[in-house]
């Protein structure tokens, strides 16, 4: 028998992919102030209703400052979280349309993510920050073809809908099965591959503890094991919106990993540059807390494990 929760998402499918594929037809016509003024709209309102991502985005903050920001402040962050996250979904849409003149007009890549244009195999490292989804857009404008493994949603229709919008804007889209032996002919063939690595993945589907933010937290050691093995070079890149629509590309910097050495301690090698990996990420979110989304369940509980009094209990 069907639970309660099933039956409710059965009944809300319908209605998200029809919002999707509205904002689909509709958001690439609109003009970018009007696209702006929706995403900050958005962020203002839901900051103030009492939905369950405002519920986990505030236990997140808590988890990760404490007392060291107030109350206030937290709300702000998640307020401005959210309308980064609005503005990064409609973006998805508006800039599918003449892509190359909006991205040229909206869009300064600073010249330590150029880097990232060259003809040699990079890793490409982000979070989800800011508009995370715009550094494969801008990478096909240039002509960088960069595969990726992206997390299916639960609505599958809704999932059709953003891979086939990711690989419109130039995006290889990667099945999970069988991804790293993909990975590895690309990166060995000159290619470049992206991952988004502040997602959680529990340790019985491959995924290591390290510290993320002051927590423990189990992340994919697939991108330090890829670079290890491949000798290839860790790019970190970010884009946070900038006023009048406008956003910024840019790079805190690469990350190489050590020879490899037959016989050596991989999985040592792979948790240690992972550790390296979180603390950009991490170093990045500390900074400019307001772009990243506070309010996805980013660590969860499991039975029978003992966890740090500020660890978030959704």
């Amino acid at each position: 028998m069907a639970t309660f929760k099933q039956i409710r998402r059965a009944l809300r499918r319908p209605f998200e992919t029809g919002g999707y594929k509205l904002a689909k037809a509709l958001v690439p016509l609109l003009p970018r102030a009007a696209v702006v003024g929706v995403a900050n709209l958005v962020g203002h309102l839901v900051a103030r209703l009492p939905l369950r991502e405002k519920r986990f985005a505030l236990e997140n903050l808590d988890a990760v400052f404490g007392d060291t920001k107030t109350a206030a402040e937290k709300r702000r962050i998640f307020s401005s979280s959210f309308r980064s996250f609005t503005l990064t979904m409609m973006d998805l849409f508006w800039f599918s349309r003449n892509p190359a003149k909006r991205i040229r007009k909206y869009v300064e890549i600073t010249p330590e993510f150029a880097h990232f244009f060259e003809d040699k195999p990079q890793l490409l490292l982000t979070a989800h920050f800011g508009n995370w989804e715009f550094i494969a857009q801008t990478s096909a404008l240039h002509d960088v073809d960069l595969a990726s493994i992206a997390t299916p949603v639960k609505n599958k229709a809704i999932n059709l809908i953003l891979i086939d919008q990711r690989e419109k804007t130039g995006q290889t889209i990667i099945p999970q099965k069988g991804a790293l032996r993909t990975l590895v002919a690309r990166l060995r063939n000159n290619g470049k591959v992206g991952f988004v690595l502040d997602q959680n993945t529990p340790e019985k589907e491959g995924g290591i503890v390290v510290d993320f933010l002051g927590i423990p937290t189990p992340v994919s050691a697939a991108p330090a094991a890829l670079a290890y093995r491949t000798g290839t070079e860790i790019l970190f890149g970010f884009c946070i919106p900038q006023p009048r629509g406008k956003y910024l590309l840019y790079s805190p910097g690469a990350l190489q990993p050590p020879p490899y050495e037959k016989g050596a301690d991989s999985a040592a090698i792979a948790r240690t540059l992972t550790q390296q990996i979180l603390d950009r990420i991490s170093a990045e979110i500390r900074e400019r807390p307001e772009y990243w989304l506070w309010s996805y369940r980013h660590w969860r509980r499991e039975p029978g494990k003992t966890y740090p009094p500020n660890y978030p209990d959704y």
